[in-house]
């Protein structure tokens, strides 16, 4: 894995008493943890206890990796009964039958003041965010899952909880800071032809992550908040810790995979930059959906690819990733991506890909931006059959 240049500036700043904390990394680059998003899964992992799971969180798991869910479930396991919980375990049942995910609550708590200040600090786009049209209920149940929130975080103390465990989080944010690229973004605002106001990372070390040596997840919404345009990503930990005694033997925080840092880094928003545009042209993108072969289906499966307008989306936003490192003149960075996401994860229509962005690439006073660009890149789809891609599948694999 390359060494890349830390550019960011260690700066930490505490946005009040109860231990909130924000690192710039740079100009437009923050680093953050939430305490609202904390206080949701500290109660989650309460809640399924009745309702049995959602994503990552099940009723039978210890997670004795993640020392802040140790520590939570210690200090909070005996409000599982309350009614505050049972309630909270009630609607998570209703918004998990809706959406499948919550996604949809960790960005709704960030557009929430924080915790136990009652109100919105930015406004929310319910239609944007949760497609309200299609589930007319899930802006009311968010509204009252975040009241029980806050009235769970004042009963038990949450806010005491977090000021105790200030260390551990100061040590998450300095530890993934190490990892953080921020030269990279002025790149990738270049490439795409898009910028945005502000990059907001969030870490999420309360989130229950199943133990395991590749284990980690992260999304990347993007927001329109006072401060302008902002994309966002919030992400898990990506290491696994072993048992100590006390909060305060840890040296390691569970962000310390480099390679699964720089990553998550380019790989969630880029996102930010791809995704609007597919949304945009969903109509073309369909058009081609007999390409999402079952034999597609099935390699793409490990990376969760349930769909093709998936599979384009993540697709294109590996190209990015490996195009931007081209741009930046690191063809072994370039190099290694090509091998991990073609030969490794079988996302096998990235050659196609490569050759034809290279016209946008040569031809920039003629396409402005990546949006201008896409629907004729999607083009190379056109010409393709199930059975050319299904031959694609079998070569990926035999190199893999």
């Amino acid at each position: 894995m390359p060494k890349f240049p830390l550019l960011f500036v260690c700066t930490i700043v505490t946005l009040s008493s109860f231990a909130q904390e924000t690192m710039q990394l740079s100009k437009k680059v923050t680093l953050s943890w939430n305490r609202n998003i904390e206080t949701y899964f500290i109660v989650e992992k309460l809640a399924v206890q009745h309702i049995g799971h959602i994503v990552f969180t099940r009723k039978d798991s210890v997670y004795a990796h993640q020392p802040l869910i140790r520590a939570a479930t210690a200090r909070f396991g005996h409000y599982v009964d309350s009614p505050v919980v049972l309630r909270m375990a009630a609607l998570l049942t209703e918004l998990r039958e809706q959406f499948h995910d919550n996604a949809e609550i960790v960005e709704y708590v960030l557009h929430q003041r924080p915790f136990p200040a009652r109100g919105a600090l930015y406004p929310f786009d319910d239609k944007a965010l949760l497609h309200s049209d299609e589930h007319p209920q899930a802006l009311a149940r968010l509204q009252e899952l975040t009241d029980s929130l806050r009235s769970f975080y004042q009963q038990a103390g949450v806010g005491r909880f977090l000021q105790e465990n200030k260390r551990f989080y100061t040590g998450v944010l300095k530890e993934a800071a190490k990892y953080i690229r921020p030269d990279i973004f002025p790149y990738m605002e270049q490439y795409y032809g898009e910028h945005f106001d502000k990059y907001a990372l969030y870490v999420m070390p309360s989130m229950p992550i199943p133990a395991g040596d590749d284990n980690y997840r992260a999304f990347g919404p993007n927001f329109y908040w006072p401060e302008g345009h902002v994309s966002a990503m919030v992400m898990s930990v990506n290491t696994m810790l072993p048992v100590k005694p006390s909060m305060k033997d840890y040296t390691t925080f569970g962000y310390g995979n480099a390679a699964t840092m720089q990553f998550l880094t380019v790989h969630e928003m880029g996102h930010s930059f791809v995704n609007p545009p597919v949304n945009k042209i969903e109509g073309q993108v369909l058009q081609d959906t007999a390409l999402f072969t079952p034999a597609l289906q099935k390699a793409l499966e490990p990376s969760y690819i349930g769909s093709w307008k998936t599979c384009v989306i993540e697709h294109l936003v590996r190209l990015g990733e490996i195009r931007i490192a081209v741009a930046m003149h690191d063809q072994a960075e370039a190099g290694r991506l090509r091998k991990m996401h073609i030969g490794e994860f079988h996302f096998v229509l990235l050659p196609l890909l490569e050759e034809k962005i290279q016209q946008y690439e040569q031809h920039r006073d003629r396409y402005k931006t990546f949006a201008d660009f896409l629907p004729e890149l999607l083009g190379v789809f056109h010409a393709l059959t199930p059975a050319a891609v299904d031959r694609m599948v079998t070569g990926s694999a035999d190199r893999g």
